[in-house]
């Protein structure tokens, strides 16, 4: 008999099966997945017509504390958040092919360029792996002026965007990290943040300031889910500059004389 075979049932990882029961209208349980048919309504439940931005420059910023080694995802927070994210960037590209991402970590109270902004997906899950270590704690603040950095400078037709998962409950700032979050609302960069733990007061005033969206997860489903919900583009800026774009097209002269082609250049008798 095998080791996992002779463990007992509270000796496995904790599992909430109570999550997975549900009562049906006869008052009979039974049992549904995270992606049964309902959730697929909800999420795809009909929205109003709204115009969307089509050039999209994402900042993820991913917590690499320690806070990320707890358990309560299973196997671990930073493995379940690598493979979430993983999906997450690839689906991103899928949805938004001419928009650019970036990724940016923090731990030991500095934040750390994984990849600039870009359109390689595979560049970014890469080297993202090759940087996961957790230790530290993380600094939100310094992050959030690393991605604003990049993003003022991007231009104010396409959306400014940075995107936090956050297993900490703390940070280690080296100022106030209000002031920042002025900076990000005074150049019109949107930040969104993710909580694996609870809910915390400061990561709400930010997203609330900057016209982000603030949610805490239930579940690694609920992880998905959540994360998942950027894919699709943000409304579009009523102030966003609309402009239009000057093309050219080759002319076509014919002359009395005969004239030589490009092919006739090397030519020699």
């Amino acid at each position: 008999m095998d080791e996992e075979d002779s463990s007992y049932r509270w000796e496995t990882e904790y599992e909430r099966t109570w999550e997975t029961i549900q009562e049906d209208d006869s008052g009979s349980l039974k049992a549904v997945g995270g992606d049964g048919e309902e959730g697929r309504r909800r999420r795809h439940k009909a929205k109003e017509r709204i115009r969307l931005g089509m050039m999209r420059h994402l900042f993820l910023v991913i917590d690499l504390s320690s806070a990320m080694e707890e358990k309560d995802l299973r196997p671990s927070r930073l493995s379940c958040t690598l493979k979430v994210v993983e999906n997450f960037i690839l689906e991103f590209f899928d949805q938004n092919p001419i928009s650019q991402l970036g990724v940016i970590v923090t731990r030991s109270s500095k934040a750390e360029k994984v990849t600039d902004l870009g359109g390689n997906p595979r560049q970014h899950v890469s080297k993202l792996k090759e940087m996961a270590s957790c230790r530290g704690e993380p600094s939100l603040q310094n992050a959030m002026e690393m991605a604003m950095q990049s993003l003022k400078h991007v231009p104010s037709h396409a959306s400014r965007e940075i995107l936090i998962v956050m297993g900490s409950l703390t940070t280690c700032d080296p100022g106030d990290i209000l002031v920042t979050c002025e900076s990000l609302t005074a150049h019109q960069i949107q930040c969104s943040i993710i909580g694996l733990a609870a809910e915390v007061h400061l990561c709400k005033k930010i997203c609330e300031n900057t016209k982000g969206q603030y949610s805490v997860i239930l579940d690694e489903s609920h992880y998905k889910e959540l994360l998942m919900q950027h894919v699709t583009p943000p409304p579009a800026m009523a102030s966003a500059e609309a402009s239009l774009i000057r093309m050219g097209f080759p002319h076509h002269h014919s002359t009395a004389s005969p004239s030589y082609s490009m092919g006739y250049v090397h030519f020699s008798f």
